[in-house]
């Protein structure tokens, strides 16, 4: 993995760390012509909460810059602990990707609304994949579940008519749906747990946040569950909170490889 830091001036004594992650991804019989494609994977805005807008305009700014065939968005748009909704819908159609832009829904949008969540997506032109799967380039598929805590997830839909003899991508905002998919040769890229938000001395994320109160084994990063790899993405914004404590804001750009 490779990595670089941006410290964000959010108008407070400490700047808001965004850091962009790189990595390669193999994948089983990937198309020749595939090989090299740039996937960036955003989640988290939490819209309406911390009053992050320099993070966002910065976040835009990092992905533009990298010019990917697709974005994945993996949830949580808005944020359900403010009346105020900044105008994320804004936000996220200036995110640019070659080939298109995916999403998925997470809990938060459920608890605000769910038909508003759909209509932000909607208006900022992004395709929303819920409970369903698409071949969104020859040879690449990729399948999205709706939030397996607050929405109506229905994984044998989602799975429905996938090939087996190569690498599907799955978005699903919570982590947690991945031991029930380690038989599947998946890559699942996921958010919700912030990497924690919050770390501090002798009490790691893991315990603090991610197994306490989320209940989640995963905290950030890579994890192999049978065939099925996941990684999870610490997340651009913030919630309960509007601070963030030696865990760094993230955007993670995936390159894709032939296994």
């Amino acid at each position: 993995m490779e990595s670089t830091l941006v410290n964000v001036d959010i108008g407070k004594s400490k700047p808001y760390p965004l850091e962009i992650t790189r990595h390669d991804v193999p994948m089983t019989n990937l198309p020749p012509e595939l090989e090299g494609a740039v996937i960036v994977q955003v989640s988290d805005l939490h819209s309406g909460f911390g009053n992050l807008e320099a993070v966002y305009e910065e976040a835009i700014r990092q992905v533009n810059s990298i010019n990917a065939d697709w974005i994945f968005f993996t949830g949580d748009y808005i944020d359900d602990s403010r009346k105020g909704t900044y105008p994320v819908q804004e936000i996220i159609r200036r995110f640019c990707a070659k080939r298109g832009v995916y999403a998925c829904f997470g809990n938060h949008d459920h608890r605000r609304g769910i038909v508003g969540a759909r209509r932000i997506l909607d208006e900022s032109g992004v395709t929303i994949l819920c409970n369903q799967n698409v071949e969104i380039a020859p040879g690449l598929w990729l399948a999205a579940i709706d939030d397996i805590e607050k929405g109506k997830p229905n994984l044998s839909q989602t799975l429905a008519g996938l090939p087996q003899d190569r690498t599907v991508f799955f978005l699903s905002h919570n982590p947690q749906l991945i031991q029930k998919v380690a038989d599947r040769d998946l890559v699942m890229l996921s958010g919700h747990t912030h990497g924690g938000q919050v770390a501090i001395p002798y009490i790691a994320p893991a315990w603090l946040v991610c197994w306490i109160h989320l209940r989640c084994k995963q905290v950030a990063g890579w994890y192999l569950y049978g065939k099925a790899r996941i990684y999870v993405n610490r997340g651009v914004g913030v919630t309960g909170r509007p601070i963030r404590l030696n865990v760094n804001a993230e955007i993670s750009v995936f390159t894709l490889k032939r296994a």
